[in-house]
């Protein structure tokens, strides 16, 4: 199994530390961590995966499907996966979420 297989399949949840309460101004959304005390701009992709992780945790490879679904150009589907791996680590690091 490759290491993108492996990441594909592990599944990610909001972390439990608190709650996200998020706002939308000017098509730019902003997520404060009630466990931390942070408040965070993210861009779109990143709050469409926050937005589903709040309905449920997910792997990886349904946070792609969900995403694709909203993206208009099928060209842009490798973008896409590149941007959702960058995404995933990065609210990591915030600690906004983690792997089950």
């Amino acid at each position: 199994m490759t290491t993108t297989e492996t990441n594909s399949q592990t599944t990610w949840h909001i972390a439990p530390a608190g709650s996200l309460l998020s706002a939308e101004f000017d098509g730019q959304t902003v997520v404060y961590h009630t466990g931390a005390g942070h408040t965070h701009w993210v861009s779109p992709v990143a709050a469409e995966v926050l937005f589903q992780l709040s309905q449920s945790p997910r792997t990886e490879a349904a946070l792609y499907t969900a995403l694709s679904e909203l993206v208009s150009s099928k060209d842009d589907l490798p973008m896409l996966a590149d941007s959702l791996k960058e995404t995933l680590e990065h609210l990591k690091q915030l600690t906004l979420i983690e792997p089950a």
